[in-house]
């Protein structure tokens, strides 16, 4: 960990020392070809009096619009279709007009005046249907197509439950569904059996270091001081995090965004600031509500090995929900990010659903 955190000093100081020298930044009416992405513009966008950025990429622009919102919070995932082009290809451009919309706070829309408390669920929301109609208005489109991923997935399931004129319908990917004491029980299960299966002694202990059960058969969380990175540790030895191959948040995550070719220095350096703006966000404590309707219909998509928003919770939130229609789909050779993982699948599995 000492030696990873020396890595990152290093890589920002010297990111830093580039913005010195002068790094541009997306303006609102910008718009440009995307540098290491092909078929894909960024521009920025004036979407409620400030700055949004987005990629919208697309092998043909007849094809259905699709609204894309990141987890993290404050993680957009764009990048990951340039650095992981041979290893996770990503073809959803070639059946969808794809617009990963960068949210207040994030990635390209970072701005050091935005205020956490400012970034709302209702902020969020109003935002996600302008950017719908921005979205509707430039490819003339009665109507788009709503994905989200993890932290993403609680403002996507509230527009499912919000918005019927500007969606067709919702595909929630890594649904997020409570991050109690139920998230870590249902990872200690599984994981537990993965480690025991290969016998993997280290991270078992690491493990029943953090939480286990009591002789009384009640699972109990034994240390609090930084749980949730001593947790995603866990995760990523087991193959149970971002995605099975990933084993270091650093290495796979930090280091391979900041070599993307797509963000200038100046958003490198703006996108982990913002990343640690939305970790503060209002909308952060906003968890959804499994009582309220969904006026369009709606499908779960889950990894097998999902055990940052486990399967079983989601598949919970699904039944529980009200919809038009919805299904859930189980990618068995995936973790938390099916559509790089399994894309042909996924993608097989959204158009089932495309008019």
């Amino acid at each position: 960990m000492q030696k990873n955190s020396k890595i990152l000093v290093g890589v920002l100081i010297a990111f830093g020392v580039m913005n010195m020298a002068g790094c541009a930044t997306l303006k609102v009416g910008i718009e440009e070809k995307a540098k290491g992405l092909e078929n894909t513009r960024k521009l920025g966008v004036e979407i409620n009096g400030a700055l949004n950025g987005m990629f919208i990429t697309s092998t043909n622009e007849n094809n259905p619009v699709l609204l894309f919102i990141s987890g993290g919070p404050g993680v957009p995932e764009i990048w990951l279709n340039e650095v992981y082009a041979e290893q996770y290809p990503n073809k959803l451009a070639d059946h969808f007009t794809v617009c990963y919309w960068d949210y207040l706070g994030e990635g390209l829309s970072y701005n050091k005046k935005i205020k956490p408390e400012e970034i709302s669920l209702e902020r969020l929301a109003a935002d996600a249907r302008e950017v719908a109609q921005y979205l509707k208005s430039r490819y003339h489109q009665e109507k788009i197509y709503l994905m989200a991923h993890s932290s993403g997935s609680h403002l996507g399931l509230y527009l499912a439950q919000t918005d019927s004129e500007d969606f067709y319908c919702y595909f929630g990917m890594g649904q997020d569904y409570t991050q109690g004491i139920r998230r870590y029980e249902e990872g200690y299960n599984f994981m537990k059996a993965e480690f025991e299966k290969t016998d993997n002694k280290k991270s078992l202990k690491k493990m029943n270091k953090l939480a286990g059960y009591t002789k009384e058969g009640e699972f109990k969380i034994k240390m609090q001081k930084k749980l949730a990175a001593k947790w995603e540790n866990v995760l990523l030895s087991a193959g149970c995090a971002t995605t099975r191959e990933m084993r270091s948040d650093a290495k796979d995550i930090f280091l391979k965004q900041m070599s993307a070719k797509c963000y200038t220095s100046q958003e490198k350096i703006n996108y982990w600031k913002g990343k640690i703006l939305c970790s503060k966000s209002a909308y952060r404590s906003y968890h959804v509500e499994a009582d309220k309707p969904c006026l369009i219909p709606v499908y779960f998509f889950s990894g097998y090995y999902d055990y940052t928003c486990p399967p079983a919770l989601a598949k919970e939130l699904l039944e529980k929900l009200e919809a038009p229609e919805k299904s859930f789909y189980t990618f068995y050779n995936s973790a938390h990010s099916p559509l790089w993982e399994e894309n042909d699948l996924v993608i097989e599995a959204m158009l089932k659903h495309v008019r």
